[in-house]
């Protein structure tokens, strides 16, 4: 079981590169599980924790829940993507990340339990035109409590 930051983040970027489309091949074009804005190919996705949180289980173990945060980006120009490509693309890509933790709900056995608690969507003009969306991941872990 896995029960360190790193190694939640690196279980969250697995599960992410075996999401393929029908041919086999990454349904992304990067995934960075560290802050990162400099986008090349798309859709990306960057993992950011955000927090834990813990309890105590018994007197020899605690629960702990790692929140983190999938950032998905799909380009949306007029010498990229389209308005209704870029939305495709999301729509289909969220969709597929959702079911791939539906269908793996402890990581391959090495979380108790990790799910998508929310997922949200937005679209907005910088510095070019971005359709994102975040979901948020908690990951259930327990651990030893060595005190």
């Amino acid at each position: 079981m896995k029960t360190k930051l790193e190694e939640i983040k690196a279980l969250i970027k697995t599960k992410l590169e075996s999401i393929v489309d029908d041919n086999g091949n990454s349904i992304f074009g990067d995934i960075f599980d560290y802050p990162n804005g400099d986008f090349k190919n798309y859709p990306v996705a960057v993992i950011l924790n955000t927090g834990i949180a813990g309890e105590g289980l018994d007197t020899g173990r605690n629960k702990r829940t790692f929140h983190l945060v999938v950032n998905l980006y799909q380009e949306q120009s007029k010498s990229g993507r389209n308005n209704e490509e870029a939305d495709g693309i999301m729509t289909k890509t969220a969709d597929m990340i959702i079911e791939a933790f539906d269908t793996d709900p402890d990581l391959g056995g090495e979380v108790i339990n990790v799910s998508v608690v929310e997922a949200t969507f937005d679209f907005k003009v910088t510095a070019g035109t971005f359709n994102f969306a975040t979901f948020k991941i908690d990951c259930d872990v327990v651990v030893n409590n060595y005190l």
